[in-house]
């Protein structure tokens, strides 16, 4: 007789076994993200809600190759895809299996993978090498440029070139974005009409920090310019117009003297070659060091600067300050001279006449006498008509200078043709320091004479051939 064991379930008992079994599920997927994608890889990210493998199912097509990560130690999972073949579309599924074996996969992703530009290069340029058509060439080098310019911007020059300018030259400086060439473009102000026709630099540096030095300019003239960078595909960085001046000539303050000391004056000279300047005067009392300035706005070659005030049996130190017309000072190194007690006269020197025949009615004789002396001075010509001065005879006085020179003039009109007349000048100076010339005597040309005569009568009043006849 057989037994058969009955088990009897009630339902409680079977809700009590239900909730002590344990039901497995698949691992949830989250965040699925292709990054990285370059000619031969891609990178894939994604999120379990436990702890599960990695695999990624992945082809050209959507039936899938594997990339796996065998462990189950993440929740969040990154795999690379290797070895993949350049600018081709790959279709990918990602799959999670827990411990248990759990499974869960996504549905299809798509990505391209990139061109290798290498290789693409590579196979442009071999295949140009073959077109032998010159139309062709023309035709690609038009492409290539085009697809540069939509691709690649021109260099940027990043803020304002600075400019250094000197007196024949000026250096540009600045910067751009990437490297490129260095290149000013020139043109003088008073030609400029929106090109320029000089160029200096080299196109063909490489460079993001430029400095480029211009030579062969003008001093004094005022240039537009623009800077440009080109780079290696022809795209050029460019400037807007702008403008500098290069500096003037520098004065060089040539012999400086310090004549006609007096007790109170002293007159400091000196010149600045072919170089406009004007003048100041720095004068310093060298024992209450009291400094003092006189000059002449005025902008000359030749300058002269009278001191006044200064006190007798004084040493003084004096500074000589040139300015060009752009405002470049140079300053002389220090003179000194002491005032004196002035006791000596002018010297004169260097007299001669030239007398010239009116031919008119009444036939006229110009007369032009001149004259230097070695300071400022004031002087007076007189002249009688003869040699011989009397109270029968008495001579005839020009006014007197009203200003002090050093080289004086003085034109006679109204001698007789054809007679002789002496003359003579008396100088002072400020001091009243006096002195008079020789006597001098000049013959005024025959009305009748022609003018070869007159040429040779001329040049003995000129050369002084004559003088000092009758003394």
């Amino acid at each position: 007789m057989s037994h058969r064991r009955i088990f009897t379930f009630t339902v409680g008992s079977v809700l009590a076994i239900l909730a002590s079994v344990q039901i497995a599920s698949a691992a949830q997927i989250s965040g699925v993200t292709i990054s990285s994608v370059t000619a031969t890889s891609a990178v894939v990210t994604w999120t379990t809600d436990t702890k599960t493998d990695a695999t990624i199912n992945f082809s050209t097509d959507p039936s899938y190759g594997i990339v796996r990560d065998p462990t189950f130690t993440q929740t969040s999972h990154v795999l690379t895809i290797p070895n993949l073949t350049q600018n081709t579309t790959y279709h990918l599924r990602v799959e999670s299996t827990d411990q248990s074996g759990n499974t869960n996969a996504t549905g299809g992703f798509v990505f391209t993978t990139t061109p290798d530009q290498n290789a693409l290069t590579k196979q442009i340029q071999s295949e140009i090498k073959q077109i032998s058509n010159p139309k062709d060439l023309v035709a690609i080098n038009q492409t290539v440029q085009q697809t540069a310019a939509d691709v690649l911007k021109p260099p940027t020059v990043l803020g304002a070139a600075k400019v250094i300018p000197d007196v024949n030259g000026a250096e540009f400086i600045w910067t751009t974005d990437r490297a490129s060439g260095s290149v000013v473009h020139l043109e003088p102000d008073s030609t400029y009409s929106g090109t320029y026709s000089i160029t200096q630099g080299d196109a063909n540096e490489s460079t993001t920090n430029h400095d480029v030095k211009v030579v062969g300019l003008d001093a004094s003239t005022k240039y537009h310019f623009s800077v440009a960078s080109p780079d290696s595909l022809g795209l050029i960085g460019l400037t807007v117009d702008d403008t500098f001046t290069t500096k003037s000539t520098l004065p060089q303050i040539q012999n400086p003297k310090i004549t006609n000391i007096s007790e109170t004056v002293a007159t400091v000279t000196w010149s600045t070659g072919s170089v406009l300047a004007n003048g100041i005067v720095d004068f310093t009392n060298t024992r209450t060091h009291k400094t003092l300035s006189m000059g002449d706005p005025a902008f000359l070659t030749h300058h002269a600067v009278e001191l006044t005030g200064l006190i007798f049996g004084t040493t003084y130190s004096v500074l000589i300050h040139a300015t060009n017309q752009s405002g470049d000072v140079v300053t002389s190194s220090p003179i000194t001279f002491v005032t004196v007690r002035d006791t000596v006269p002018p010297v004169i020197s260097k007299v001669s006449n030239q007398s010239t025949l009116f031919p008119s009615d009444t036939v006229e004789v110009q007369t032009i006498i001149s004259w230097v002396t070695d300071e400022p001075a004031f002087c007076q010509l007189s002249y009688i008509h003869g040699i011989v001065r009397s109270d029968t005879n008495p001579p005839t006085a020009r006014p007197a200078e009203q200003n002090p020179l050093t080289d004086h003039t003085e034109v006679i009109v109204g001698l007789t043709p054809n007679a002789v007349y002496k003359f003579w000048v008396n100088c002072h100076d400020a001091a009243g320091n006096a002195s008079q010339s020789d006597d001098y005597v000049l013959i005024t040309p025959d009305k009748q004479k022609n003018i070869v005569d007159l040429i040779l009568q001329n040049f003995q009043g000129t050369f002084g051939w004559v003088n000092n006849i009758g003394k």
